[in-house]
């Protein structure tokens, strides 16, 4: 459902909707008449959905009202940075086709975890769904377990640090050890 005002019988705050910005691109009516053929333009857009109702969703053009009610996104944006979402986009996996991650996206499963976890009751509708699925809970174990190994790397590099700070700790307290038993051994002998 594309529209620019929510429903009125949507009671929902805004910080529980989704809300991201990205770059679309609508048709230049004029430029595609005088080139004879579609001439789309870039413009930045923003989706808003109500997590779990697949029926609510505005898919448009950014207005000012837009920039102001979500400006925390909106400045994330327009700086480049990364809109703040949990999961891992499903845009952006690999694994799939662009139109297949249109797809899912247009059923609300926004990031891989959603279609890792989604129930098989919701996949009837997409084809081949039950591979993706299948895919998705893979991608995630691998990632968690890479994600394991470089926690367990970097500490191992940190313990590493630390054990070497303590042998150099200990080649000095040696030396002045030596130090101290040769000058003791000096006195001793005159």
């Amino acid at each position: 459902m594309q529209s620019d005002m929510m429903p009125s019988n949507v009671d929902v705050g805004d910080d529980h909707l989704f809300v991201q910005f990205y770059m679309g691109s609508v048709e230049n009516k004029e430029k595609s008449l005088a080139e004879g053929h579609p001439i789309f333009e870039p413009v930045p857009f923003v989706k808003i959905m109500v997590p779990g109702d697949k029926n609510t969703m505005i898919d448009t053009s950014v207005t000012p009202q837009y920039k102001r009610r979500f400006q925390r996104l909106w400045n994330l944006f327009e700086q480049n940075q990364t809109q703040t979402m949990e999961g891992f986009p499903i845009r952006d996996w690999p694994a799939i086709t662009r139109a297949q991650a249109d797809e899912l996206f247009h059923l609300n499963i926004i990031t891989v975890e959603h279609l890792a976890g989604i129930a098989d009751v919701y996949g009837t509708r997409i084809m081949g769904f039950n591979d993706l699925k299948r895919k998705a809970q893979a991608y995630l174990a691998q990632a968690k377990d890479s994600a394991f190994a470089e926690k367990v790397s970097a500490e191992n590099a940190s313990l590493k640090v630390e054990i070497d700070a303590l042998r150099e700790q200990i080649a000095v307290i040696n030396r002045r050890f030596e130090e101290a038993t040769r000058a003791k051994s000096e006195l001793v002998s005159t």
